[in-house]
Order: C-alpha cells, then sequence, then structure tokens
C-alpha cells in the first residue's frame, strides 16, 4: 500500500503452532499474560503505548506536531479490537476531514485486515452527522431521503428569501447572510437563541425571523445544510433521551482526532454521546427519578432505558460473552446493569488552535479534564519531523501562551551541526521577496560536498495568500 511512512507495522504475525490457540483471543490472552507484546506495538515510544494501552476511561493525548499521533489513534483502535473490549460497530472515531478519515481507516485496515470493514462510525463529524439523521429524520421534521444544500444552493435560497421579505438584496446580500447563519450553527443556536444584537445586525432587524423562516423552508424542501448535520442531532439528543440512551450502549469507545479545532455545536454534540447517566447506589438509575438538564449540553443527565433488555451487555461484559447471552436468550436484568464508564479518547494539540476564524474553540481541549473528572493526560512529545534548532526555538515562542496545558517538545536525533532558525527583518514586501529569492539561489549552490537542493526541496510559508 502506497502512501505511508516506513514505520508503519503490519499486521502479519507468524502462524502459531498447529497445538496452540490463535486468532485475537490468544493474543488478548497473552497480553493479559504478560508474554511478548503484540507486533502492531513494535515501534512505539514509550510515551505513545501508553496512549494506545489505556483504553478505559476519559483520556487525554496532548500531541505536539510530528509525536506521531496518527499512529496512536490507529494503533489505540487495533488494540481494542485485539483485546476483544468492543465490536468494530461499537467503536465512534470522529476526524476533521475526509481525507484524515480515510487515511486513519487504511492503516487500522493495515493493523486488523478486513475487521475495519466493520467500522460504520468512523469519519468525519458531518459524515456521522448524516448517518445519524437518517436514522431519526423524522425526529427532525425530515424524511430519511433529505438533500444536503451546498453553499451556492444555501445563497439562491436566502436570497429568494431577503427579496420576500421586501429587501434589498444588493444591500443585503445573501452570502453574507449564509456566513451568519454558518457562524450560529457552528455555536449550536437555534433562531430562538441569537443573541439579540446578532438578530439585529441583518435586514434591518430582520435577522432572526430570515432564519426562522429559512429553517421552515428547508424542512418543506426536505432539505439541510452542513450545519443542521450537527444542530439537528444536538436537538435529537436533548429532545429524546432514549435515543441518546441507544447511542450510549453502542458506542463503548469515543476517538476524537484534531480535537482542538472542535467547535461549540461539535463540543456539545461530543458531550451529548459521551455523557452517562448517573446512578445511585448499587447501580440503579430508576426511571422515576427526576431528570436534571446539564447547562452547557442540554443533556438530562439520566433517562430509563428503552427496548429489549437482551438487546442490552453491560460495559463490563466482553462483546464475545453478550452474544452469546443473546444467541442463548439470556438477558441482563436492568436492576443489576451498571453505569456505563465513559470511554473516550481526544488527541489534540492546544498549542496548534489555528482555526478561530471558522469557529473552533480552544477552550474544548482546556477544559476536558473538567468535563471528565479523573481523565488520564498523556503527552506525546518525542518529534520525529523537526530539529533540535526548531524545536527548541518553537518550545520559546509558545511559551509565552498563557491559554496552554503545557509540553515540550524534543528529538533523539539532535545534532548541534543542524542549520539554525535565521530571523531576517525586512523594510517592505519588495525587501523581503529579494532576500527570499538570495536564499534559494544560495540553496541551488552547490556546498562543499558538491552536494544542491532543488526547487522541489524547498517550500514558502505566508500568512495569507
Amino acid at each position: 500500500m502506497s502512501g505511508f511512512p516506513d514505520d508503519i507495522p503490519f499486521f502479519d504475525e507468524k502462524r502459531a503452532p498447529q497445538q496452540r490457540p490463535s486468532g485475537i483471543a490468544a493474543r488478548a490472552m497473552a497480553a493479559r499474560q504478560g508474554s511478548t507484546a503484540p507486533r502492531y506495538l513494535e515501534g512505539l515510544n514509550p510515551e505513545q503505548r501508553l496512549a494506545v494501552e489505556t483504553t478505559e476511561g476519559p483520556v487525554l493525548v496532548l500531541a505536539g506536531a510530528g509525536t506521531g499521533k496518527t499512529r496512536v489513534l490507529t494503533t489505540r483502535i487495533a488494540h481494542i479490537l485485539s483485546l476483544g473490549r468492543a465490536f468494530p460497530s461499537q467503536i465512534l472515531a470522529v476526524t476533521f476531514t475526509n481525507k484524515a478519515a480515510r487515511e486513519m481507516k487504511e492503516r487500522v485496515g493495515v493493523l486488523v485486515g478486513e475487521a475495519v470493514e466493520g467500522m460504520p462510525w468512523l469519519g468525519t463529524f458531518h459524515s456521522i452527522g448524516v448517518k445519524l439523521l437518517r436514522r431519526h429524520a423524522e425526529l427532525a421534521g425530515l424524511k430519511s431521503d433529505f438533500t444536503i444544500l451546498d453553499t451556492d444552493d444555501q445563497v439562491r435560497l436566502i436570497k429568494q428569501l431577503i427579496q420576500a421579505e421586501g429587501l434589498d438584496d444588493k444591500r443585503w446580500p445573501a452570502r453574507q447572510f449564509a456566513q451568519m447563519i454558518d457562524g450560529w450553527k457552528n455555536k449550536g443556536l437555534g433562531p430562538t437563541e441569537i443573541p439579540e444584537g446578532d438578530a439585529r445586525s441583518f435586514g434591518n432587524g430582520k435577522g432572526r425571523k430570515l432564519y426562522s423562516v429559512y429553517q421552515e423552508r428547508l424542512k418543506t424542501l426536505n432539505a439541510c445544510d452542513f450545519g443542521d448535520l450537527l444542530c439537528h442531532p444536538i436537538r435529537i439528543f436533548r429532545a429524546h433521551p432514549d435515543v441518546l440512551a441507544e447511542y450510549h450502549r453502542k458506542f463503548r469507545y469515543i476517538l476524537v482526532d484534531e480535537y482542538q479545532d472542535t467547535n461549540t455545536a461539535q463540543y456539545m454534540w461530543l458531550r451529548l454521546l459521551a455523557q452517562r447517566p448517573k446512578a445511585q447506589p448499587g447501580g440503579i438509575t430508576p426511571s422515576t427519578q427526576r431528570s436534571t438538564r446539564d447547562p452547557s449540553t442540554g443533556v438530562v443527565s439520566h433517562s430509563p432505558a428503552e427496548g429489549r433488555a437482551r438487546d442490552r451487555a453491560p460495559s463490563d461484559v466482553s462483546p464475545a460473552s453478550a452474544e452469546r447471552s443473546r444467541a442463548s436468550g439470556d438477558s441482563v436484568s436492568e436492576k443489576n446493569r451498571p453505569t456505563q464508564q465513559i470511554n473516550i479518547c481526544c488527541v489534540g494539540d492546544d498549542d496548534q488552535s489555528i482555526y478561530g476564524w471558522r469557529g473552533a474553540e480552544v477552550d474544548n481541549i482546556l477544559r476536558f479534564e473538567k468535563d471528565f473528572p479523573g481523565a488520564t493526560v498523556i503527552r506525546l512529545e518525542r518529534n520525529y519531523r523537526s530539529t533540535a534548532h526548531i524545536l527548541a526555538t518553537a518550545s520559546h515562542l509558545i511559551a509565552h501562551n498563557e491559554s496552554r496545558l503545557g509540553k515540550t517538545l524534543f528529538t533523539d536525533a539532535a545534532n548541534p551541526e543542524d542549520a539554525k532558525v535565521k530571523v531576517h527583518a525586512a523594510w517592505d514586501s519588495e525587501e523581503e521577496a529579494r532576500a527570499v529569492g538570495e536564499e534559494i539561489e544560495q540553496a541551488q549552490r552547490p556546498d562543499k560536498n558538491g552536494n544542491r537542493h532543488r526547487l522541489n526541496d524547498m517550500a514558502i510559508l505566508v500568512r495569507a495568500s
């Protein structure tokens, strides 16, 4: 398989002798007995391995740039599956881009083989949101075959609504209002929830009405926009605790990549799925107990469990045991069912939060330990990408940032002869361009050993295009 770094291990253990057990169960047993570690753990540094093997409870992995966070995420999934802690369909793995989701699925496939095809809940926030919404579309006033408007369709619809209100669509551009709606939905705000100042800032004070009419028109068209793919499930989870409880039982493990880039709506969505009902002593959560609502997410703290008992397995029973119980007709009494543990692992870097312009909230990662008391925090600080001089310069600069959890990147491949970081102060953009050009020409000239750099080996980073 092309496109993978050389350090990605392959899941190709030699076949065990005939008289010994083999397969996932045998590897899990070997791990418990402290024998040779599985091949997929080879090559991990101590911090990476700790992040992979700490499977239970809330875990925050602070992964600096170039520290192997993608490998940790994929190996962690392989480890959970190899130990039999969950079926592939019981793992929710969320990424930000389709490219990252494809890469993660391919890497997991390298480690565990065809089992990755049984992971329907590995994808982006929006792709998983689509799947959730199609399952429960009627609860959002839609049909399961709803369409998703792209930006151009959204702008055309808004322009029609602006004109219908008797407003000048040149003075009040539809694209501008589409951006305002996107910003509100990134915060999880519906028409009745947006601040009064925002509502009055567009269309001669008709912002709230236009937003409301826009949402109603979407329902009439059996359509939604990208923001609805998260906002609709959030409202469904809030209004229907039985639906939320279904996914609490389904997802035994939740993994999130680039947690520092989550916006408010994504944060609320994750908190709802990760939160578990609080049980009274003895593990009982009675349906008659009064429910309370979390002000940050709107979720009811506990609710009656719906569905047949035989369709629910306690969190401390292995998937294989649960399957045997279902096959034999046995069921676990809800009375004896303990509160399910929160097994959520978020990977991110508070020093790389650069998407505030599109609604990202770095506070989401900074308050992880408050959101999930008793969380384990693991720092990946061993860098495999940059030289010691670059890491030292970056660490010195970012240390001035007050809103950070703190970590110091280092490399085991430190070489005093590596080039140091140089700072060039230019009077204007022309002098800056001239200095960059001269640096490129110098790099193309052969050095004392006859080596020269090609243009393809160089990159120029600018603040804005």
